[in-house]
């Protein structure tokens, strides 16, 4: 796979996977939760094909699935802001 294909299949996750995250945070639930199983098929059907491609698809659906198992806030940016900051304090 050449790098500008698997550059657009990343973007490709990414987007369904923004897709998620912005119907959840509008309340569309439904919508939230096929576009993120459409993340994990994806990176399902790279797996043995593609470990770049098959591990960006986990690493998106684990994302997902530690913001669905958290209950602080219903915006994907505002968690995954907190979360980062405290790797930040973690590793100060």
């Amino acid at each position: 796979m050449t790098p500008d294909v698997r550059k657009q299949k990343k973007t490709n996750m990414r987007l369904r996977f923004q897709q998620a995250c912005e119907a959840w945070s509008v309340g569309d639930y439904e919508l939230a939760a096929c576009r993120a199983s459409q993340v994990s098929d994806m990176a399902a059907f790279y797996m043995g094909v593609d470990s770049d491609l098959y591990w960006y698809g986990i690493r998106l659906s684990i994302a997902w699935s530690e913001f669905m198992l958290q209950d602080d806030t219903r915006d994907f940016n505002t968690w995954a802001v907190g979360q980062a900051c405290t790797a930040l304090r973690a590793a100060a």
